[in-house]
């Protein structure tokens, strides 16, 4: 989880110049992050700069849910098939998870049409109407 954290504050810090403290950890800010990949999707990053950015944008997206969700059961779990964190919310009730830095990813390769706020309300929904023996996965 420290990790986690590091990696969002990385995120935050190396975006302050131009977004100020915009980037807060509010779950409006999405929209910048959403800007921020759409304009990398664009452009010519080499791979290693298109993997941090997975990385820590992902780590960003993150501790919007966990501050969104600081009052539920949050557990950061490995997922071995992708090797990378997942955040796992209402265990042992329900579980709904999200694969972050996937989501990312897969919006950086132009794989995915879903803005990443879209995909922060789809996941939100869920975790607020699960019930008992819910078992969701948002990429």
């Amino acid at each position: 989880m420290s990790l986690i954290n590091r990696q969002a504050e990385e995120f935050i810090a190396f975006y302050e110049e131009r977004f100020g403290r915009r980037l807060n950890g509010e779950q409006n800010s999405l929209y910048i992050l959403d800007m921020v990949l759409s304009e990398a999707r664009n452009s010519a990053l080499l791979h290693d700069r298109r993997q941090w950015l997975a990385v820590h944008a992902g780590a960003y997206l993150f501790k919007v849910a966990s501050e969104r969700f600081r009052e539920w059961p949050l557990q950061y779990r490995w997922y071995h098939p992708l090797e990378q964190a997942v955040l796992v919310v209402g265990l042992p009730a329900f579980r709904v998870s999200l694969l972050a830095e996937q989501a990312i990813q897969q919006r950086l390769e132009n794989t995915s049409d879903i803005p990443v706020p879209l995909l922060f309300t789809r996941f939100e929904k869920a975790v607020l109407a699960a019930e008992k023996g819910n078992d969701e996965l948002f990429i």
